[in-house]
């Protein structure tokens, strides 16, 4: 197998320039291709890809797409409701209009009906809540004193103190999937608006539309300072390890074709660049260095003893070129096991990213040796290599070796034991914003809004028509209007709204009832008459909760983020009271934007373990392929538990809750550990292959692959750790929990491993040569 390395090495320096230009020319492509993958942050990449809860969901969005549609603005006031502030609010609604968006809709458009009388006869008329030709304080707050309490109106135009008031628009249809054009929107209106501020007023903007738009503006703008602040300190720190410029500006040649060429392939597969395929660059830049530190390191070791520059090359990687390629694999299967997640975007992420981490491979093995084939110097400055503080921790790492083997692996085992028990106490909870940190203006604006009294987000209970009787059925308006009372006080609800609420406000206006009567129509041709004399004056009148003709209607439930651990027994509160009250005309489903976000959240929490149970076996037989040993494998295996361990100990120390952002963190810590635990087993294999005693061999082993492991650790940890400075909390967690694993990693396979190495190696492998598998002797 060496000696099949040594003849490909040796063939690529032959033919270099060959190899130079195609590798031009494959980049150029890529980088073609590359232009052209456009960037998607749509809400339903978190949505499962697949299953009778997305049709539901797609087939309800078809017919009601307001929700996922609508910006709003907040407008509180020191001033009292009047001419002034209506003035105000009327600005503010043609801002909306001029900005492009639809059915705007405030206390000066809002439509109502009233009984009029023309020429002695009664009549329904439409009109706006407040009339602009009746315009005066008396009258505003006469309105908004009548209509106060109205759940037509409250926790939509106003919240039930009267002191904030809202403006709604709607994207058009065509604008819906445009991130380019609704940015464009958010930021016109944000502008506009702007000049509407004044002292006393207190007011922001917001809607599923604004979060998308400016989610993924922050996000650019952490991505272009992170990235580029990661590969600033990516290459100081190679450069104060190696000490020569021209072979730091390699590592950066040898990585960065690996992102181009994913990025080339996401755009050929059809995919855009996701929240998540945004991690890539750093994850490429910190696992392809690793590599590469441990290449530079053996070359460097074989270029002293060697007079040939080419015969170095070729030596140095035909030694690693095994033990890289199954970090590689190792790696890549970890990322891979999120694939079992059955979310199209986490999915994507692990799919591109493993095929990211073996181009970073090839072109390590192909790119790497090619341009280190043009030195000459034979030596290099070694200080950084040999630095004071990479010293010491490996001769506490051999002294700790030379403790008794039981002590040492007792107390890595205690440590395992108290991580793991915290950890089960470790809290599940996710909310439906749960990307930026609490702090940012994003997040403050959604919890003001929310104490206010009004719910940006909604549970929709969506009904078909199944046979001849309509919706607006006597007996399913009144199933509608139990179902509203059910859920009305639980604290997650903010409001309720639904075609009962409609027909009630129509029936008390034609009998000219008072504001207490609040029945529901009687009989069905009651029901059908009221509806169509109000669509006689607006046809959209009922567009938002029941469209007639098609058969279907929703049940509105404006809800607060209140997180999962409230979320969920609320809507399984709404399944309980479907299933035990079915409706008596049609069907009803709960359904929405809410809904779906948790049924992602709980898919990648429930079936990540299963995942990572596969991908542990998966690793454990390529290891043990690696060292034609199922033994070696599972004893290579076990030290990469330590880690995650650590990790969930941490978690409930800090307070981290168990959601999807920290479960990513998961597969990246243990295709860290994986690496490090390789390096070290497959160098002690090969000293006791040559007939090293066992102390000697883990010395040496200790000494050889010691530096390289302590560098590529801070390699992670310093590229990694940057991410803690972003403003997404999603991003600090993966920065800040990666580090700890990276610590914990190199802590367990320096400290810890050896030591279960000689615990564990068997009186027969002590005295009898052992068949190397596939790793070659140095």
């Amino acid at each position: 197998m060496r000696t099949s390395f040594q003849g490909y090495f040796t063939w690529l320096i032959r033919h270099r320039l060959a190899v130079l230009v195609g590798m031009a020319a494959l980049v150029a492509i890529a980088a073609a291709g590359a232009s052209r993958v456009r960037i998607d942050y749509t809400i339903e990449q978190f949505f499962p890809g697949w299953g009778p809860e997305r049709e539901t969901y797609d087939r309800y969005k078809a017919s009601f797409p307001k929700e996922d549609a609508q910006i709003s603005l907040f407008w509180k006031d020191s001033r009292s409701a009047g001419v002034a502030l209506y003035r105000d609010l009327q600005r503010a609604a043609a801002a909306f209009e001029r900005a492009g968006l639809d059915d705007v809709q405030w206390l000066g458009s809002f439509a109502i009906a009233e009984v009029e009388e023309v020429g002695g006869e009664s009549g329904l008329r439409v009109h706006p809540l407040i009339e602009e030709e009746k315009l005066s304080d008396t009258y505003i707050k006469d309105v908004l004193s009548r209509y106060r309490d109205d759940d037509n109106y409250r926790g939509f135009l106003w919240n039930s103190a009267q002191g904030v008031f809202a403006v709604h628009g709607a994207l058009k249809p065509q604008d819906m999937g445009d991130d380019l054009r609704r940015r464009e929107i958010e930021e016109t209106l944000a502008e506009d608006l702007s000049s509407l501020e004044r002292e006393g007023t207190t007011f922001a903007l917001s809607g599923i539309p604004v979060v998308r738009s400016r989610i993924p503006k922050l996000l650019d703008e952490d991505q272009r300072l992170l990235v580029s602040a990661a590969l600033i300190l990516f290459l100081a720190v190679f450069f104060v390890f190696f000490r020569h410029i021209g072979q730091v500006a390699l590592c950066l040649l040898s990585v960065f074709p690996a992102y181009l060429c994913t990025v080339g392939l996401i755009g050929l597969a059809g995919k855009s660049i996701t929240v998540l395929t945004g991690f890539i660059p750093i994850i490429v830049l910190v696992v392809g260095g690793s590599d590469i530190v441990h290449l530079l390191s053996r070359y460097r070791q074989v270029r002293l003893d060697e007079s040939d520059n080419t015969t170095a090359v070729v030596e140095a990687f035909s030694d690693l070129a095994i033990p890289c390629f199954y970090t590689s694999l190792t790696t890549a299967i970890g990322f891979l096991s999120l694939i079992g997640t059955r979310i199209a975007m986490v999915m994507d992420f692990g799919a591109f990213t493993a095929v990211a981490i073996f181009l970073t491979f090839g072109f390590s093995m192909t790119l790497l040796p090619v341009l280190l084939s043009f030195y000459a110097r034979k030596k290099f400055d070694d200080r950084g290599l040999q630095a004071g503080w990479i010293r010491r921790a490996v001769e506490a790492a051999v002294a700790v070796r030379a403790r008794p083997s039981r002590r040492v692996v007792a107390v890595f085992f205690l440590v395992a034991l108290l991580g793991l028990g915290l950890g089960t106490r470790v809290r599940t909870d996710a909310y439906l914003v749960d990307d930026l940190k609490q702090d940012t203006q994003l997040i403050r604006d959604l919890r003001w809004i929310e104490d206010e009294g009004f719910g940006l987000f909604q549970v929709n209970l969506f009904m078909e028509q199944t046979g001849e009787e309509p919706l607006h059925h006597p007996a399913a308006l009144s199933w509608m209007e139990d179902f509203q009372a059910y859920v009305r006080d639980d604290p997650v609800v903010a409001g309720t709204i639904a075609l009962p609420d409609y027909l009630k406000s129509l029936r008390r206006v034609a009998l000219g009832g008072n504001r207490e009567d609040g029945t529901l129509p009687s009989t069905l041709e009651e029901s059908s008459q009221l509806i169509f004399l109000a669509e006689l004056q607006d046809a959209d009148f009922f567009t938002d909760v029941y469209r007639p003709l098609e058969g279907e209607a929703q049940v509105i439930v404006m809800v607060r983020d209140e997180g999962s651990i409230a979320m969920r027994p609320f809507l399984e509160k709404v399944d309980r009271f479907i299933e035990r009250n079915p409706p008596p005309v049609g069907t009803a489903v709960s359904t929405g934007t809410v809904k779906l976000i948790l049924n992602y959240t709980d898919q990648v929490l429930r079936n990540f373990g299963p995942s990572l149970v596969i991908a542990v076996i998966l690793i454990l037989g390529v290891m043990s392929h690696m060292f034609r040993s199922i033994r070696h494998g599972l004893l290579a295996l076990i030290p990469n538990f330590f880690p995650l361990l650590v990790l969930m100990g941490v978690m409930k120390v800090m307070c981290f809750d168990l959601k999807p952002s920290t479960i990513l963190v998961f597969s990246i810590a243990f295709g860290i550990a994986v690496d490090d635990s390789i390096h070290v087993l497959s160098r002690f294999r090969q000293a006791v292959a040559a007939g090293t005693s066992l102390e000697t061999a883990l010395e040496k082993t200790l000494r050889d692959t010691g530096p390289a492991i302590l560098m590529t650790s801070l390699v992670v940890s310093v590229g990694f750790s940057l991410l803690m400075a972003s403003r997404f909390e999603v991003l600090f967690l993966v920065g800040f929990m990666t580090t700890v694993s990276a610590v914990a990693a190199v802590s367990a396979c320096l400290f810890a491993f050896p030591s279960l190495i000689a615990l564990v190696w068997g009186r027969a492998e002590r005295c009898q040569p052992i068949t190397t598998g596939l790793i070659v002797e140095a």
